[in-house]
């Protein structure tokens, strides 16, 4: 996050109140074999984290896919000993989209390897409910004018649970 501060031209401690405590969780998530044949389905459809950014460790073999700018899906494979991070909706919105959200999914594996299991323990890394999502003035200019309306974290998790329908409205 310190990096992060310091890309954005912000002082690099920025982040450091807002993470110290935060609504993080480590949440280890198990995909079992396939039994039958799937019917156009994947094991999580496409869609972009709530939180600041998503740290996920060893994601190896095939499975997550991101999809790049021209909006085509690549594997993401990491090495054993290397970190996928990806940007989150919050430091999405609070960044003016400069920082996009990683627009992400989990797709079947190959039929040779159906009868196993995946396996992926991602820390999502949310900041205290009170932090405030204003887009930076930092990414803000002509060019790229203001697109969010100003928020807490916690009214922005509340809200997304919410359309997510995880929460009653």
């Amino acid at each position: 996050m310190r990096a992060l501060s310091l890309h954005l031209g912000l002082d690099e401690f920025y982040f450091d109140n807002y993470i110290h405590n935060g609504n993080s969780i480590l949440r280890p998530i198990h995909y079992p074999p396939i039994t039958e044949e799937p019917k156009n389905a994947e094991r999580a459809a496409a869609h972009g984290d709530i939180n600041l950014i998503t740290l996920l460790m060893g994601a190896q073999g095939k499975g997550l896919q991101v999809q790049n700018l021209d909006g085509e899906w690549i594997d993401a494979i990491a090495n054993p000993d290397e970190l996928m991070i990806n940007v989150g909706d919050m430091l999405s919105r609070h960044t003016n989209n400069k920082l996009k959200s990683t627009i992400h999914r989990v797709v079947n594996p190959p039929r040779e390897l159906w009868g196993t299991s995946r396996y992926s323990i991602p820390f999502f890394m949310h900041p205290i409910s009170a932090m405030k999502l204003d887009v930076l003035e930092s990414c803000i200019d002509a060019d790229n004018p203001k697109q969010f309306e100003d928020i807490t974290a916690g009214d922005y998790l509340n809200q997304r649970i919410k359309e997510l329908g995880l929460a009653k409205k």
